[in-house]
């Protein structure tokens, strides 16, 4: 196939045209000049690697939810804490599929949706327990957790430390050194 006929198959800008047309003018002469032949077509490899060579770069852009679906999906997110909600109802909300919404959540937030939440839980707990003198049991239900072991446990592996130490460690104490 001829440069010109490859130019009615594929758009070409300017300069890659003009480098395709180089080299069909080299490769139908007679005089096979290698060196010129090897220089044009590295020219035009390095102009169309060099023009595609960001596009992982756009394409993770692109896999970013856009700042709408961002804030749709934490406020769903945030609103079931305590509740059970499905990744493809967020995902359904934000109008893309469950594996896409996950993929670009993660890429936009830096935590997959369930981390995002877990974390959120945690945050939420730690807030429980520093104001509150309810029991771990009632503060972990109230972050979405099905049980206290579930809810420590969990604590534990992200803090490095139980809910009840991190309360401990946290209440004010007074003079005598009983916690207040």
């Amino acid at each position: 196939m001829s440069a010109l006929g490859l130019a009615k198959q594929v758009t070409l800008d300017a300069e890659a045209y003009r480098l395709t047309q180089g080299l069909q003018a080299l490769l139908q002469s007679s005089a096979g000049d290698e060196e010129r032949l090897f220089s044009l077509t590295r020219q035009l490899c390095d102009y169309l690697l060099g023009d595609h060579q960001d596009e992982p770069e756009r394409a993770q852009q692109r896999a970013r939810l856009a700042p709408w679906q961002e804030r749709r999906a934490k406020e769903l997110l945030t609103s079931s804490l305590s509740g059970r909600l499905y990744i493809a109802e967020v995902a359904q909300q934000c109008a893309m599929s469950r594996s896409h919404f996950s993929r670009a959540f993660k890429q936009s937030t830096g935590l997959s949706p369930q981390d995002w939440v877990l974390n959120l839980r945690i945050e939420t707990a730690q807030h429980l327990l520093s104001q509150s003198n309810r029991s771990l049991t009632e503060i972990g239900q109230d972050c979405g957790f099905c049980d206290q072991a579930h809810f420590t446990r969990t604590f534990n592996r992200l803090l490095g430390v139980s809910p009840n130490r991190w309360r401990q460690a946290r209440r004010p104490v007074c003079a005598s050194g009983i916690p207040l």
